[in-house]
């Protein structure tokens, strides 16, 4: 029986989060944490510097070496280009560098799989970070989500164009697109074409529901998932960092050894 099939059996639906193991340094686990809306001021995250500050610290004291910052960039929502996030990112840098000189941090984004993200694309004009693969090749990473009510109507062509131009994709919280609970083949489909999946600590923590943990679970334990992820925008998603460290899923995950955030360039 595949994986996905396993996944929809009714077995699975009663699956609830584990936090019966010794407590992992999840930090140190996973080195850079990749998606999070920590620049101040420019999206649904944080509002201010000094939230920003203290979630950092947060991920400092966890181990963490560093993060990937990635604003929300939505055409529709948050119409964010690198004018509106620079300024922003340069000011977080300097406070970081100031207390914390031995975290490092870099900007990308959170792309809205749109028309919007596809003309980024084709003028070549992506905010990205640097990774290496599987094989030990150097990549440039950009972060992508889909729409939560409704699969995306063009995903494949732009996904074709993205790595036609040289980038690897990297799907933000994979389990939490409902409409492909029931069809998690698609997921693994995307894998097989070379993007990167994503979880986020918090549907591992049972924060989103028995369903979303479910899929974030399965997404773990058939090596699907190549990052867990903070996404965070407060204190909330900081708390489920801590809350996961003594998963024993994400254990196993991390024993498995192919955490690709550990390959983030710092």
């Amino acid at each position: 029986m595949g994986w996905w099939q396993r996944l929809r059996s009714g077995r699975k639906a009663a699956l609830e989060p584990d936090f019966s193991g010794p407590e992992l340094a999840i930090g140190e686990a996973l080195h850079i944490d990749v998606h999070s809306h920590i620049v101040p001021g420019v999206d649904d995250g944080s509002s201010t510097l000094e939230e920003s500050l203290e979630l950092i610290e947060r991920l400092v004291n966890m181990g963490y070496r560093g993060a990937v910052v990635t604003p929300h960039i939505h055409s529709d929502i948050y119409p964010n280009n690198r004018l509106t996030l620079v300024p922003a990112f340069e000011q977080l840098q300097q406070a970081v560098a100031a207390r914390w000189p031995d975290f490092t941090l870099q900007l990308a984004a959170e792309y809205f799989l749109d028309e919007h993200f596809a003309d980024c694309i084709a003028a070549n004009d992506l905010l990205h970070f640097q990774a290496v693969d599987e094989l030990g090749q150097p990549v440039k990473c950009v972060l992508f989500e889909f729409g939560f009510h409704e699969p995306p109507m063009n995903h494949d062509q732009v996904i074709f164009d993205l790595q036609m131009a040289g980038y690897t994709g990297v799907l933000a919280h994979a389990e939490r697109y409902p409409y492909w609970h029931r069809n998690p083949a698609e997921v693994q489909a995307l894998a097989d074409r070379g993007i990167w999946v994503t979880v986020n600590a918090a549907s591992l923590a049972g924060a989103y529901g028995p369903e979303m943990y479910r899929v974030a679970h399965a997404l773990l334990e058939n090596g699907t998932a190549k990052m867990i992820c903070s996404d965070a925008h407060g204190t909330r998603h900081m708390d489920s960092l801590t809350a996961i460290a003594k998963s024993p899923v994400v254990h196993r995950w991390v024993e498995a050894g192919d955490v690709r955030s550990r390959t983030v360039k710092a």
